[in-house]
């Protein structure tokens, strides 16, 4: 008789590439299904927000392809996408100010330069839809961050309701295929779920201004002198909701990519942090909390680190970087390390996360020799008695 599984399985170290292989890794034949969905769905709603809003249509819009599963960061299913939605103002970009000086941390104002204010006084630019810019800005011709998510989410609803509903779901057809869309605003993301026999896609459609370096914000607290910035200069503002309705956050996706890319097991340990996070419960420490933790040690490991040590050695390693951040209740944000991630997560969530990491690290550097199996207890759902 063949051996069960459980018996070929002898090292921590063969553990973790089967539950690499088997809980992380995404499945490709739904990748591929997903994809062609929402390529598929995407340029359809992006044809029906054109024809429904000229203003929408004049801003040239176009799509940007970001977060985990563009980034190769996914744990799970194909089923949730980020994408940026780039909005172009027909103005000269040197012209609008981007000036942090009161804003807190990575975010900006921006303000919009006396060529804005013509485009909804002129009348042929007007008539494109650019009237609808006349109240987007405060008496300082700062950008508000809510009118701006207004108007990006009246698009989205004003294309939608153009199509059939039923049962609270409007209809798209799509190569004879029929999906169900419902729309919401979510953050800075106006998110789109798309209903399908085989399950819920979400796509977050953040509508996004880019800009592109030497331009920077004035009085910014960002290090754009990052060695990132000399490969890649373009950085993005997106409406992220804050106290504050004329501050845009900062973003640096490009930039993050190229830290993670080519850096050997990173991938996999940040993901096999990520199945801990969800299988454990941590609800609070969001995705962006554990990569930053990555951004950092990338910047301080020599590029063969993640080459030359074996899976165990990594996780361990990394979860005690996240034992030991938890502990002290602090996660610097890489571009703006005065800003505290973990500042809005309670000192007691922080600190029973920390004490559970502690027992899962001990627990598993006791067994992982006699028995490799306790690490599966953690990061999977399905409970597994031990063997003495």
């Amino acid at each position: 008789m063949p051996r069960s599984s459980r018996r070929t399985i002898e090292t921590a170290e063969e553990m973790f590439q089967d539950l690499n292989r088997k809980c992380i890794r995404l499945n490709k034949k739904e990748i591929q299904r997903n994809n062609i969905v929402l390529y598929a769905v995407l340029e359809k709603i992006v044809k029906l927000m054109k024809n429904s809003d000229d203003l929408f249509k004049s801003m040239r819009p176009k799509l940007e392809y970001m977060g985990s599963y563009f980034d190769g960061l996914r744990v799970g299913h194909p089923t949730e996408f980020d994408i940026n939605l780039v909005l172009t103002i027909p103005v000269n970009y040197e012209k609008i100010v981007l000036d942090s000086t009161e804003a807190k941390f990575d975010y900006t104002y921006i303000i919009m330069p006396s060529e804005f204010r013509r485009l909804y006084k002129n009348p042929y630019t007007a008539n494109k839809g650019f009237v609808k810019t006349a109240m987007w800005c405060d008496s300082s011709y700062r950008l508000s961050v809510k009118k701006f998510r207004s108007w990006t989410q009246s698009v989205v609803d004003a294309a939608l309701n153009k199509l059939p509903l039923e049962e609270g779901k409007r209809i798209l057809m799509v190569h004879n295929k029929c999906f169900g869309l419902i729309s919401k605003c979510s953050g800075p993301a106006n998110n789109i779920s798309i209903h399908q026999d085989n399950g819920i896609i979400d796509i977050d459609l953040v509508p996004t201004f880019a800009f592109d370096l030497p331009k920077i914000p004035k009085g910014c607290n960002v290090d754009f002198s990052r060695t990132e910035f000399i490969k890649s200069k373009q950085y993005f503002v997106v409406p992220k909701p804050s106290d504050n309705d004329l501050s845009w956050r900062l973003t640096f996706p490009f930039q993050e990519r190229l830290i993670i890319e080519s850096k050997d097991n990173l991938k996999s340990v940040l993901k096999l942090l990520k199945q801990l996070r969800d299988v454990q419960g941590f609800t609070k420490v969001a995705s962006y909390y554990i990569k930053t933790l990555f951004l950092w040690e990338v910047s301080v490991t020599d590029k063969s680190f993640w080459k030359a040590n074996s899976l165990t050695f990594l996780v361990l390693y990394m979860l005690n970087k996240l034992q030991d951040a938890l502990a002290q209740h602090k996660i610097p944000n890489y571009w703006c390390p005065n800003h505290n991630l973990l500042e809005k997560i309670k000192l007691e969530s922080c600190d029973n996360w920390s004490n559970r990491l502690t027992h899962i690290i001990n627990d598993i550097k006791q067994n992982k020799y006699r028995n490799p199996f306790v690490i599966k207890e953690y990061f999977t759902h399905t409970q597994n008695r031990r063997t003495k």
